[in-house]
């Protein structure tokens, strides 16, 4: 098998040793925790591993919950109620439905393999009700429960007062404990900062930074040479470069090295492979790009080839790039952050997705080979 996975697989984690360390810590002491960062850094994997050592010591019980596509309440009843069924009452789900969902009558289906699903109609009167039950259920369980919300700022968006909702039950629970996660770091730190938002200063923070390049480097060699392959250190390095060591993007650039490598991967080949893993998406990216008004196309591509741009409004940034007036190249800005194409770092504004950076890198400006 391919050790360097797009989804998770416990065998093929790499380190996160100080974040399990945090998130076994909190756990212990009652704490619940809020995991956020941009995209595709790995927060689904972290938690989903530290579940798996959870499960492993038999010490707790965990649930998984993502709520990305959900828009209500009703979605997050749904999905928690889902999510729990299969937890608990996967050999009997109807006698659990019975038992999970009552004074509801879900429809219940069956997919082609046997797989069980639930379609749930709840009336906004039987919203906390149905919440209550869902918790009570999990507070009587014998052992401590710990419970993920991922992409946890689709709450905000809830037509209905969700974070009041949800507080008022999470706040009483004694042997629930929860882990919040998501992408959307300005949402989540007006839920968890601001004094007037329900949430406010009920989590301990952990904000997920890149894995060490030592530690990945180390990873990535390992990983070839346990299946009888070499990498030069210079194709790893570039390699690094490339996915600027981030998660997702590092990941993807090694299945696609391993796969192409039959004895040892040289510098060139490693140049061969991104080539082509860019030229493969280049009619995707320049279709995101039509797509992008004037303005907004000649401000992506600007910060593309800056790399990371601390002070893209500054006069000298504008001048280089031949861009328009400063209210343009702002309002450009905030639009693109909307559209999750550029986002704010810690170390600058950088373009979200880094194999489109590197498509407008390469076509549109300088390459980093």
């Amino acid at each position: 098998m391919n050790p360097f996975t797009l989804n998770y697989e416990p065998e093929y984690f790499c380190d996160r040793q100080n974040e399990l360390a945090r998130l076994s810590k909190n756990i212990s002491n009652g704490r619940n925790t809020l995991i956020h960062s941009p995209r595709r850094l790995g927060k689904s994997a972290l938690i989903k591993h530290f579940f798996h050592t959870l499960e492993k010591k038999k010490n707790f019980e965990t649930i998984f919950i993502d709520l990305f596509a959900t828009t209500s309440l009703e979605g997050f009843i749904q999905a928690m109620a889902e999510n729990i069924l299969f937890k608990y009452h996967s050999k009997n789900f109807i006698e659990g439905v019975k038992t999970l969902l009552k004074g509801l009558s879900p429809n219940i289906s069956f997919s082609p393999d046997g797989t069980p699903g639930i379609g749930l109609s709840v009336q906004p009167a039987r919203y906390e009700t149905t919440l209550k039950e869902l918790f009570n259920y999990l507070e009587t369980r014998k052992k401590k429960v710990i419970i993920a919300f991922d992409e946890f700022q689709e709450v905000a968006g809830y037509p209905e007062k969700g974070e009041a909702v949800l507080r008022t039950y999470i706040q009483n629970l004694s042997n629930v404990r929860f882990i919040f996660s998501g992408s959307s770091n300005h949402l989540l730190q007006q839920m968890f900062f601001s004094a007037k938002r329900p949430f406010y200063q009920s989590v301990e923070i952990m904000v997920l930074d890149k894995i060490n390049r030592e530690t990945y480097f180390g990873f990535i060699k390992d990983n070839f040479e346990k299946n009888d392959k070499q990498v030069a250190p210079d194709a790893l390095e570039y390699l690094l470069d490339f996915s600027e060591i981030y998660t997702y993007y590092t990941q993807v650039v090694c299945n696609y090295a391993f796969s192409e490598t039959e004895n040892k991967l040289e510098l060139q080949q490693a140049y061969t492979i991104t080539d082509d893993l860019i030229e493969n998406r280049k009619a995707d990216y320049q279709s995101l790009l039509r797509l992008l008004p004037e303005n907004q196309r000649k401000v992506a591509i600007a910060v593309a080839n800056e790399g990371i741009i601390k002070k893209p409004t500054a006069i000298d940034f504008i001048l280089k790039h031949r861009l328009p007036s400063v209210s343009s190249v702002a309002q450009a800005l905030k639009s693109l952050e909307n559209k999750e194409i550029i986002c704010l770092t810690n170390d600058g504004y950088t373009v979200y997705d880094v194999f489109f950076k590197r498509f407008l890198q390469r076509y549109y400006g300088k390459e980093l080979n």
